[in-house]
């Protein structure tokens, strides 16, 4: 796959952390997500993080919004590391 300038990624101590495509969501009903993602994730596309429109989100700038989502994905990955151990 080509890369892209809107691949979300960081550099973080000389390394390249996982890249991921940023999905934003709005409007959708809790069914609708569901499925949008079970078919995202059905259909061997690049991983993604997901996200829905909040309050709080969409006060921020989308620079900003990407470093949480980043962050709080880190967490969630530590936190499911953290209860596999």
């Amino acid at each position: 796959m080509p890369k892209q300038k809107s691949d979300f990624r960081e550099l973080k101590k000389g390394k390249k952390e996982e890249k991921h495509k940023v999905i934003i969501l709005n409007g959708f009903s809790d069914s609708q997500l569901n499925s949008f993602i079970d078919f995202y994730k059905k259909s061997n596309l690049p991983k993604a993080i997901f996200a829905t429109v909040t309050k709080i989100s969409k006060e921020f700038k989308v620079k900003d919004l990407l470093k949480e989502l980043k962050k709080e994905r880190r967490m969630m990955k530590k936190n499911v590391r953290s209860k596999n151990s």
